[in-house]
C-alpha cells in the first residue's frame, strides 16, 4: 500500500466552483454590473481554458488574471475594469473556503493511511486562504503551489521539486487528483502512479490514469487493495 498520498486541491477536496460563483457575483455587484447565475458557466469556460493554457506554458499567471475579466467582459457585451473585477475577485477567493461534501472524512481517512502532500497550481495566497479559511492546513504534511515551486503542473520539474522537497521517492507515492490535463498527464510526466478521481464519468483523453475512482470510498479502497 502506498504510504505518501500527492493530493490534488481544487474539485478534489475544494470546492473552488462554490467560491468562484460567489467571489464572481460580489465582484460584480461590487462594480455595479449585471450578474446572473447562468453567467457563471461562460466566466468558467473562458477561466478554465486559461488555465489550460497557463499549464501549457502559453502564457503568465499575471496574464490569466488580467485576461479572463476582460475576455469575460467582452463576451457579454460589458464595459468594465477589468483589473478591478479581477482584484475583487481574488480578494474573496482567498478568504472563502468550502470543502466538497465527504471531502472533510476522506481527508481523515487519508492521513490515517499515510502522509498527504497538497499539490496544486493555485494562487499561494488563494490556497493557504481558503485553507486557513477551513482550518485544515494541518493536516498536510507539505503543501507545493506552483506560485512557490516555479513550475506548475504538468510539468515534470513541478513533481521533482515536490519528491525533492518532501524526501521522497516516486515509487512510493501515488498522485490523486481530478484534473487529466494537470494531475494525471503531470503524474504520467512524472513516471508517478496515479489515481484519477472522475466523479463525471468522463473519457480519460490526453493522459492515462493508473486506476479510476468515481467517489472517495473508491480511492480508498484502491489504496487499500494496492500493494
Amino acid at each position: 500500500m502506498k504510504k505518501n498520498f500527492l493530493l490534488d486541491a481544487d474539485e478534489t477536496v475544494l470546492d473552488f466552483v462554490r467560491t468562484s460563483r460567489e467571489s464572481l457575483r460580489r465582484a460584480m455587484q461590487e462594480l455595479g454590473l449585471p450578474f446572473a447565475e447562468e453567467d457563471y458557466a461562460l466566466y468558467k469556460r473562458i477561466n478554465d481554458g486559461l488555465w489550460r493554457e497557463y499549464e501549457r506554458g502559453e502564457i503568465s499567471k499575471p496574464l490569466l488574471m488580467r485576461e479572463r475579466f476582460a475576455r469575460y467582459f467582452s463576451a457579454l457585451g460589458l464595459r468594465g475594469d477589468a483589473e478591478a473585477a479581477n482584484r475583487v475577485y481574488f480578494e474573496n477567493v482567498c478568504r472563502t473556503g468550502y470543502l466538497l461534501e465527504g471531502a472533510e472524512d476522506f481527508l481523515h481517512a487519508l492521513k490515517g493511511r499515510g502522509r498527504v502532500f497538497l499539490i496544486t497550481n493555485g494562487t499561494a495566497a488563494a490556497q493557504y486562504g481558503r485553507l486557513d479559511a477551513l482550518g485544515i492546513r494541518g493536516l498536510f504534511d507539505g503543501i507545493y503551489v506552483s506560485d512557490e515551486v516555479g513550475y506548475a503542473k504538468p510539468d515534470p520539474r513541478f513533481f521533482a521539486a515536490v519528491l525533492r522537497g518532501a524526501g521522497l521517492k516516486r515509487e512510493e507515492c501515488v498522485v490523486i487528483g481530478d484534473s487529466l490535463t494537470s494531475d494525471i498527464k503531470g503524474a504520467n510526466n512524472a513516471g508517478i502512479p496515479c489515481i484519477w478521481y472522475d466523479v463525471q464519468g468522463r473519457r480519460a483523453e490526453g493522459a492515462v490514469p493508473d486506476r479510476t475512482a468515481h467517489s472517495y470510498r473508491e480511492i480508498l479502497d484502491i489504496i487499500d487493495k494496492e500493494p
